[in-house]
């Protein structure tokens, strides 16, 4: 994933809330923001949330992978 550096100013109650958070989470204080803006952002229809897990789907090759077609013929 490509990140861009954006530099913005919070209130000291949100530096605290997200510092607390980190902490709980045992993540850092980026991924809280990283977090937070991606559901804001699905929330206000911008932009839709990815799954975590999307970019396993076909990384992987099944040996007991089915050709779905050949069931029904």
């Amino acid at each position: 994933m490509k990140l861009i550096r954006k530099q913005f100013y919070i209130t000291p109650t949100q530096a605290s809330a997200i510092k607390q958070l980190a902490a709980q989470q045992g993540t850092s204080e980026s991924a809280i923001l990283h977090v937070a803006l991606d559901q804001f952002l699905a929330r206000e229809g911008i932009m839709e949330m990815q799954d975590p897990l999307a970019d396993l789907i076909g990384m992987f090759e099944d040996p007991l992978e089915v050709n779905h077609d050949d069931i029904y013929r």
